[in-house]
């Protein structure tokens, strides 16, 4: 008999814990995991992490590391194959899992609202947007944001346009989702970010801000305030050695009309991820305001 590699057995244990479920569903008690995914979802192009757009239960450690599992569509669609081998390959192997979702999920393209806020924001992860029925909509030639929207705010007031050019205000809701970085246990003012007390979830975030999601971002840095376990580590929560410094050379991405478009600039001031400094664009030699991302990537405030 040929020996399967430990990841084969690992997906084969979750299979048969997926099988078993259906006969014990009212056994709450029964899973360490519970996984729902809807027969459809609207997401962007390319992958996506399962915690996104599943809703996932069970014991906090197995949650947060389903919720980090990477699922890649192919032909705008996934199965539940892709999810179990994904689990596999995560802390979830090996445990019971309910795996409720069906044979096969579709993906569709995410709203326009949803693209164009993204484009605005430079956001990575999913931008849930309140549908604005498509009955109202076809009623109307177009719609407008406002030019700025903080990632992280609760609503956005969409202008909806008539032919004659009236404008007619809704306010809709939104939810954003992305990965988090947090602490296992109580981190106090001073102290300095050690990985081996990190780990990450990905879930949606309850408030404005720039919140870590890497964990290089916050790994060695020392904390402004003291944090409790489990609350997501944001860049103010930290100070670390500026990642742009004056004369740095960076990438300027800003948004028109909802493309991204990049150039060159070189830094005017110092900072860190989430600072707004100035910079300069070499191509029109102009001074701009933007906001650092990463290490010598600076987003440009229209």
């Amino acid at each position: 008999m040929s020996k399967l590699p430990v990841r084969a057995w690992n997906i084969l244990l979750i299979c048969l814990f997926i099988l078993l479920a259906s006969g014990t569903a009212n056994a709450e008690e029964a899973f360490d995991l519970r996984v729902e995914i809807p027969p459809a979802i609207e997401a962007r192009d390319g992958g996506f992490f399962l915690g996104e757009y599943a809703n996932i239960t069970g014991e906090q450690g197995f949650v947060d590391s389903a919720s980090m599992v990477w699922i890649e569509p192919v032909d705008g669609q996934f199965d539940m194959g892709d999810v179990i081998k994904a689990l596999g390959a995560s802390e979830a192997a090996g445990k019971s899992v309910a795996l409720s979702m069906p044979e096969s999920v579709k993906v569709v393209k995410e709203s326009s609202v949803a693209a164009e806020l993204r484009a605005m924001t430079a956001w990575k992860w999913r931008i849930d947007v309140e549908r604005i029925d498509d009955g109202e909509l076809d009623r109307y030639a177009g719609y407008s944001l406002p030019p700025k929207v903080q990632p992280g705010a609760r609503s956005v007031t969409v202008k909806l346009i008539d032919d004659d050019g009236r404008k007619v205000s809704r306010q809709i809701k939104l939810r954003w989702f992305q990965p988090v970085v947090y602490s296992t246990k109580a981190l106090h003012r001073g102290s300095v970010v050690n990985r081996s007390d990190l780990r990450m979830r990905v879930g949606e975030i309850g408030m404005t801000g720039t919140y870590a999601w890497l964990p290089e971002q916050v790994v060695n840095a020392s904390l402004r305030q003291s944090i409790g376990p489990g609350r997501p580590i944001a860049a103010g929560d930290v100070t670390r050695p500026d990642l742009v410094r004056p004369g740095s050379s960076v990438t300027l991405i800003a948004r028109v009309n909802g493309l991204g478009i990049e150039t060159h600039g070189i830094a005017m001031q110092r900072g860190g991820i989430g600072d707004v400094i100035k910079v300069k664009n070499l191509s029109s030699k102009k001074v701009l305001s933007g906001k650092i991302i990463d290490a010598g990537t600076v987003l440009i405030s229209r």
